[in-house]
């Protein structure tokens, strides 16, 4: 597998979805019950909004602001599969994570539309991200438009393929407290838009990365920088779910909830979240075609 490969491999089906419908908009998702993940959800409505004094960013969040909590929602930076300036290949992942109580930032506009990016022009921008978490935490723009709703203490960063590479970047900033990849990791050699995987060794926080199996391009190479992370770490595999399935495919329903489950554990310390990816009898082990390892993590 090449950078090369990895990059030009990210241009998907391009899902447009509206809001989602709610079971019930009057609190954050409390603790799930079991370990089953899905089937226990409360999905609370969304919305897709430019981010007031944050060009080149798109917020997914929860509709009904004044029906949560005042610091309750958790920001969740996210970075585009081919570092792309646009959002809208991950639509239906990202409404769904914000359906959890999430506040997320995409990097890309709102009326941005894809545009094939080629591995020449593709440079991961981890300050993008980065800009978005201080913006979302710490502007006049972001208390407003959220109305105070937001956790400024609880920020997660998340990108696909080379947004991955572009989280697993940000992800070392000490402000930043779980990372998630999906289709992603650094390259050996040469080193993607200077970033090898040497940098690894400074994230500080528990960090998952996924992949869609042996016929994602990112599957060994999410293995790889598995084996190299000193933090606490998962490593998922979706077995069929190729490069792009868990984000802009079939698969997205199972990413964004999978995305949410980790964030659920590291951010909120949802323990029958944790347990869908800690010991044996994990609730993703007994799941058909799922593929769980882990290391470091406790419930």
């Amino acid at each position: 597998m090449t950078a090369r490969t990895l990059l030009a491999a990210t241009v998907g089906a391009v899902v447009i979805a509206g809001s989602t419908t709610a079971a019930s908009a009057q609190n954050p998702p409390s603790p799930k019950p079991s370990t089953t993940g899905a089937s226990t959800r409360a999905i609370l409505p969304t919305v897709r909004e430019a981010a007031e004094g944050l060009p080149g960013h798109t917020v997914y969040r929860p509709a009904d602001l004044k029906a949560l909590r005042k610091g309750s929602l958790p920001v969740i930076v996210y970075g585009n599969g081919a570092c792309a300036t646009s959002n809208l290949e991950g639509i239906t992942f990202l409404t769904g994570l914000a359906s959890q109580g999430y506040i997320v930032v995409a990097n890309g506009a709102m009326d941005e539309f894809a545009v094939p990016n080629t591995p020449e022009n593709t440079i991961a921008h981890p300050e993008a991200l980065l800009a978005a978490a201080h913006w979302a935490t710490e502007s006049k723009q972001a208390r407003k438009q959220f109305d105070g709703r937001v956790d400024t203490t609880r920020v997660g960063v998340l990108g696909h393929s080379c947004g991955g590479v572009e989280a697993l970047a940000a992800g070392t900033d000490p402000m930043i407290d779980a990372v998630a990849g999906f289709n992603t990791g650094y390259f050996a050699e040469p080193a993607f838009g200077g970033y090898g995987r040497d940098r690894l060794a400074d994230l500080h926080t528990p960090t998952l990365l996924v992949n869609g199996g042996p016929d994602d391009v990112a599957y060994q190479n999410s293995i790889d920088n598995y084996a190299l992370l000193d933090v606490p770490a998962a490593l998922v595999g979706d077995t069929a779910a190729g490069h792009t399935g868990l984000i802009a495919g079939l698969e997205a329903t199972k990413g964004w909830q999978v995305a949410a489950d980790w964030f659920d554990y590291v951010l909120r310390g949802d323990r029958a979240a944790g347990a869908r990816f800690v010991g044996p009898t994990c609730g993703l082990c007994g799941e058909d075609g799922w593929k769980v390892e882990s290391k470091g993590l406790s419930l």
